[in-house]
């Protein structure tokens, strides 16, 4: 008996071509928001980095692994660079200790040479294998980083040279150094806010520059998407916001 010999048909040229411009159209449509949704994790995932940062060495100075602590900021090419660095108990007790020189208080205990001072830190972020100190990068051509010190935003600008914050178990040695602190004849006022956000500005600002800084309206009205705020105190109590239309904990 003969076997009859089934056809078999392919896609034509014409078929081909509408199933390739239907995915081409949805491809399209969802690639743009899809680089809106990378965007907010690569500045979130930032954000989270510096606030989680910021909590694990203040919780080091809690449990007792170090009596005194520092968070460097500082700027390296396009990066923003934050390390933590760790002073146990011996060396405390020695600067403690050596209060005077003179007639005059030794750096240590002036609030505004304290986290600047050269300390020989027990273990550092930048150079110590110990998982209590850390170092972190943020590659500012996606990421941008700024300090809330006055009502121009260029000066908010993280400097080259940065700035530090320090912190001790109970505030009694907590203290800031440069742009997070500033004298004036209205007096001592500290800043303890750092700004993170999307480099690209909105598709709908009069901006014609991406920006070399986190822009604001004022210190409660970000014009950039993905802005978070991390904010801390002396004690030690450090919190991240991201702002819709006012500050919400993350």
């Amino acid at each position: 008996m003969q076997m009859q010999v089934k056809k078999v048909k392919g896609f034509s040229l014409l078929e081909l071509i509408v199933v390739i411009a239907i995915i081409g159209a949805m491809s399209a449509i969802g690639f743009k928001p899809f680089l809106k949704w990378q965007a907010e994790r690569d500045v979130r995932s930032q954000a989270t980095k510096v606030a989680s940062m910021m909590r694990s060495i203040f919780s080091q100075v809690q449990r007792g692994q170090y009596s005194f602590v520092q968070v460097d900021i500082y700027r390296d090419g396009n990066e923003i660079v934050l390390e933590t660095n760790g002073l146990k108990l011996t060396r405390f007790t020695d600067l403690v200790r050596d209060k005077w020189d003179g007639t005059t208080k030794k750096n240590f205990h002036e609030f505004t040479t304290r986290c600047t001072m050269d300390i020989n830190w027990d273990d550092e972020g930048a150079t110590s294998d110990e998982l209590s100190v850390q170092q972190i990068r943020i590659d500012e051509t996606k990421v941008l980083m700024a300090i809330a010190n006055n009502d121009s935003d260029e000066n908010n600008r993280i400097p080259d040279a940065g700035g530090s914050i320090c912190f001790s178990k109970d505030g009694t040695y907590y203290s800031v150094s440069d742009q997070f602190y500033e004298v004036s004849s209205a007096g001592f006022k500290l800043f303890e806010n750092l700004y993170i956000c999307q480099k690209k500005l909105p598709e709908d600002s009069t901006e014609t520059s991406p920006g070399t800084y986190c822009k604001k309206e004022g210190l409660a009205d970000p014009i950039q998407v993905n802005f978070f705020r991390v904010n801390w105190s002396r004690f030690g109590s450090i919190n991240l916001y991201k702002w819709a239309n006012d500050w919400v904990a993350q």
